[in-house]
This record gives C-alpha cells, sequence and structure tokens, in this order.
C-alpha cells in the first residue's frame, strides 16, 4: 500500500499518528520544495516498523549511519571499515552489532539516534510545503539502525507541546537487543519494534 499527499492537506503530526495508530511498518519520504529557484530541493527518508521510527537519511545509499559514526570519532578507520565491510551481518541492526562487539556503548547509540532521527524529524514539523509518500512494508535498511526506536505518538505529543527532542533521546527510547527483543526500556510505555527474528523480510 502506498499513500501520496501534500503536507497542506496530511502534515507530519497527522502522518505520524497515522503511523501509530495503525502500527505501520515502511518507508516515509518527505519532499521539500527549495526556498529559491537557485536551491535545491531536499528528500528525507524515514524508515518506521510498528509504529516505531527508527532509522532517518537524506539518502537511499545506507550511508548516512555510517558517516555519523564516522564524524563522532569514537572509532579508528581501520578497525570500523572492518567490522562494517567483513563482520557486520546483514540481519542485525549496526549499531546494535557494534554495542555487542563492545566498539559503542548505549550513550553513545542514544547520540547517534538524536542527530539521526529525533532532530531531523523535529525541524520537518512546521513545515507546509512539500509532498510525502508512505510505502507500507518497505525493507529496512538495518546499515541505518541504531536499534533504537521510539513511538511515533510520543513523539509527535513532545514535539506538539513545545518539548525539546534531545530529552526523548536521552529517556523515550527503545533498545534492540542481539535477537531482536528488548535489552532495555528506558520508558515503559513506549513501544518497541518487532522482533528482528520474526520480520527478517522487512530487513536489508
Amino acid at each position: 500500500m502506498s499513500i501520496t499527499a501534500f503536507l497542506a492537506e496530511f502534515s507530519i503530526p497527522e502522518i505520524l499518528q497515522f503511523i501509530e495508530k495503525g502500527h505501520k511498518t515502511g518507508l516515509l519520504t518527505i519532499h521539500i520544495k527549495s526556498a529559491s529557484p537557485a536551491s535545491k530541493s531536499s528528500v528525507h527518508y524515514i524508515w518506521v516498523n510498528q509504529g516505531c521510527l527508527v532509522a532517518a537519511a537524506m539518502q537511499l545509499n545506507q550511508q548516512g549511519l555510517v558517516k555519523l559514526i564516522e564524524e563522532q570519532q569514537w572509532v579508528s578507520d581501520r578497525v570500523f571499515d572492518k567490522l562494517i565491510h567483513w563482520c557486520c551481518p546483514i540481519s542485525e541492526p549496526m549499531g546494535t552489532y557494534l554495542k555487542s562487539q563492545g566498539v559503542l556503548h548505549i550513550e553513545q547509540l542514544k547520540e547517534l539516534f538524536y542527530l539521526q532521527v529525533l532532530q531531523p524529524v523535529s525541524t520537518l514539523f512546521q513545515l507546509k510545503d512539500g509532498i510525502l509518500k508512505f510505502d507500507q512494508n518497505v525493507s529496512i535498511p538495518t546499515r541505518e539502525m541504531t536499534g533504537l526506536s521510539i513511538s511515533a505518538g510520543v513523539l509527535q505529543h513532545c514535539l506538539l507541546r513545545g518539548g525539546n527532542p534531545a530529552s526523548l533521546a536521552l529517556g523515550s527510547v527503545g533498545v534492540l537487543g542481539l535477537s531482536g527483543f528488548p535489552l532495555e526500556l528506558l520508558v515503559n510505555h513506549i513501544s518497541l519494534p518487532k522482533a528482528v527474528g520474526q520480520k527478517t523480510a522487512l530487513f536489508a
């Protein structure tokens, strides 16, 4: 199933509510028109799983999270390159795998989730001009996943009340364990994605 709408008719808060209430899984694509003819239009990709936001990017090359980790300089280039290109399984979120190897810890994953998902999505909230498209049951690229997630409804509620998305990164995210089951639940009412093992066809 695919849904396409103008932001003037179907806002970001409304689409987040639709995603959460329907426990949707898929890809939300938002095309933003440029403010001037000289600048290019931008595209934002947001992946959701069972009503929760799990990843976001500006391109579909599966390099967004890799670039973010490299920018933080938490891992040497040699070690990171070896882990990502030779060892990281494609059936597991990259962030979860790096944590299991002792390369990243949970606070670093939260920081990455804030930079990758919460911060960009919060800037989209007031948009009135653009086109959104939601494609259901699209494969979720594990290379773009920290393993953390946040309920679309919780994020919507916070931002509509003028909350700081940084606080969500510290306290309102769910974490997937190595097998896809919750490793840590920071706030009890947050919805977690279904076990990765139960939805292997959705991850790529």
